[in-house]
């Protein structure tokens, strides 16, 4: 067929399946937004916002198994999506990204053109493969090889930059020339599982881990299966959660660090830890100098898709390169055949540590104040949000003290039913893939939490939301600060003026100003105001006066994060 470069362009994405694009205007590609936005099979939204944009294309890879496409203008369009693309790369996610240029006669060297960038220097270190379609007759070859690199291996952005003239150009392609290749998903060798079930056999204090690369695989029900038969205590990365569900026997919290005293205790004292699809970044307490360094005779197996990341962060005993869901087919055929040797004292002692930690913050919930005031604290506002949320809703935690608690109360059944970004640990993703939850899943209830810092950084997504119809529940934990940054001012620097200080912003007034439904809300009277939010035909934000709550692994972050660091103040002078 002969058609533009453009028209080629929507065509293979319509072959991929590929329908989710989210962008502000940009003339250079003023035909790809006349071709999607004619065509009903794509979902096609601008937002008010580049970031938004790859934000919301970075959670169409987290929902489901196809990939968004988010795009700006060239220039400051581009250099403004780089916030959403580079969470989208730390969290293994694909999309595609474009940037339009300028005449291609006109770059590489650049003649100063106004809003000229280096769009292949800048998107290089945040995606798998960056490039410019050059000439119109390798238009296609590239779209194919990009979609193909986004999907397979870890999975991640990728970036094409397509110049004006070379967009508009004609194009001869036959799309079946280039037949789509499957998604591999390599399978463990024998003797991997040879060595995996040697270990697991042996094993007086093993652990279970769970990480993204299970829920990328659609390897859940399968990682529970592992659960359900060994009976070996479980957590997961933040990645994971809800893979294994907090009702199961196994359990022993989640998300690394929030997991509380009883994962902490179990990834120190286990013999063998398995983990699959989990790349043990700093919220893993393992091999985190000076605060959890090696344990001696410790023995970790780590199965991942990318062999690169084998071994990459942890010392290994076995390395499997597999997909996680082959590798847990595996491993569960193999398991009725066996017999365990569990220390039970130990794993009654791991779990009696999880529900200490259970208590610890459901006692802080039941202060209902911060010590010396009448402001609510945080633990009591995120345990009576998680009464509400229903069971199949989808949840989107940001923020920073607000997403400590988040973690601790809300409670997901599965891993598509809770998004989060540990990987850049971005503020702000919160509203934009709350948005788009709620496009793929507009029967559903979504909820955002969130707070206030992080609720200004893209708010004005509401007015995105408002436009699209998309009634997302954004409950706002308004507390007028940078909340994690008060103990750094008024602890360790005793310092009122660090700038952790916010003004009270009316978030209901600012909702009701961008389309949407506001109301100022108490701990009494949000859950009347949540069930009316679910009734609404206009997304609805909630606003909920907090005070900042100190949490029970808050000491993890100075000891890990900031390893060997000792903060002195700096006086004038």
């Amino acid at each position: 067929m002969t058609d533009s470069v453009s028209g080629i362009l929507l065509k293979i994405l319509k072959k991929h399946d590929i329908k989710n694009i989210f962008c502000l205007p940009a003339a250079q590609l003023g035909m790809v937004m006349d071709g999607v936005s004619r065509d009903p099979y794509f979902n096609y939204i601008t937002t008010r916002h580049e970031e938004a944009a790859g934000h919301m294309a970075h959670a169409i890879g987290k929902l489901t198994n196809s990939m968004g496409v988010c795009f700006g203008t060239v220039g400051p369009g581009a250099t403004n999506m780089v916030p959403g693309v580079a969470a989208a790369w730390a969290d293994n996610i694909p999309l595609l990204v474009l940037t339009p240029n300028n005449p291609s006669r006109t770059i590489d060297p650049g003649r100063d053109q106004l809003q000229g960038a280096d769009h292949i220097g800048l998107y290089k270190s945040i995606t798998k493969w960056s490039a410019t379609i050059r000439y119109a007759d390798r238009a296609a070859e590239l779209i194919e090889r990009a979609i193909h690199i986004a999907r397979s291996g870890r999975p991640g952005p990728v970036h094409l930059d397509i110049p004006v003239d070379i967009g508009a150009s004609a194009c001869e392609h036959d799309l079946d020339s280039i037949p789509s290749i499957k998604i591999p998903r390599p399978a463990p060798s024998g003797e991997d599982m040879d060595a995996v079930m040697s270990l697991l056999s042996n094993a007086s204090r093993p652990v279970l881990i769970a990480g993204g690369g299970v829920a990328r695989s659609d390897g859940t029900e399968e990682f529970r299966q592992l659960v359900r038969t060994t009976g070996f205590p479980a957590t997961t990365t933040m990645n994971g959660r809800g893979i294994v569900q907090d009702s199961d026997e196994a359990y022993i919290g989640c998300g690394g660090i929030l997991g509380g005293h009883g994962a902490l205790k179990a990834l120190q004292e286990a013999d063998v830890i398995l983990a699959v699809g989990c790349k043990f970044s700093s919220w893993m307490a393992v091999n985190k100098q000076p605060m959890y360094p090696p344990i001696e005779g410790q023995k970790i197996i780590q199965v991942d898709i990318d062999n690169e990341t084998l071994g990459r962060t942890v010392p290994l005993a076995v390395a499997v390169q597999a997909d996680a869901r082959e590798f847990l087919t595996n491993l569960n055929a193999r398991l009725p055949k066996s017999t365990f040797n569990v220390e039970s004292k130990w794993v009654k002692d791991v779990k009696g540590a999880y529900h200490d930690y259970r208590k610890e913050i459901n006692d802080i919930a039941d202060q209902v104040t911060t010590e010396n005031t009448n402001i609510l604290n945080e633990a009591a506002a995120m345990r009576t949000v998680s009464t509400l949320v229903p069971e199949d809703a989808i949840v989107v935690v940001d923020g920073g003290q607000t997403m400590e608690w988040g973690h601790s109360f809300l409670r997901p059944t599965h891993p598509k039913n809770y998004l989060f970004v540990p990987g850049m640990g971005h503020l702000g993703f919160g509203l934009p893939f709350a948005n788009s939850a709620k496009l793929l899943n507009p029967d559903r209830t979504v909820v955002l939490v969130t707070g206030d810092g992080a609720m200004c950084c893209t708010g004005q997504e509401l007015e995105t939301a408002a436009r699209n119809g998309l009634n997302v529940i954004t409950i706002v934990f308004n507390d007028s600060a940078w909340g994690m940054y008060r103990p750094f001012g008024e602890l360790l620097f005793d310092n009122e003026d660090f700038g952790q200080k916010l003004t009270n912003v009316k978030f209901a007034d600012m909702a009701k100003s961008l389309g949407c439904i506001g109301e100022e809300v108490t701990l009494e009277t949000l859950p009347d105001a949540f069930r009316r939010a679910q009734k609404a035909n206009r997304p609805t934000v909630l606003d909920l006066q907090v005070d900042f709550t100190p949490h029970p692994m808050d000491f993890f972050w100075l000891g890990v994060i900031f390893e060997n660091v000792e903060f002195t103040p700096v006086m004038p002078g």
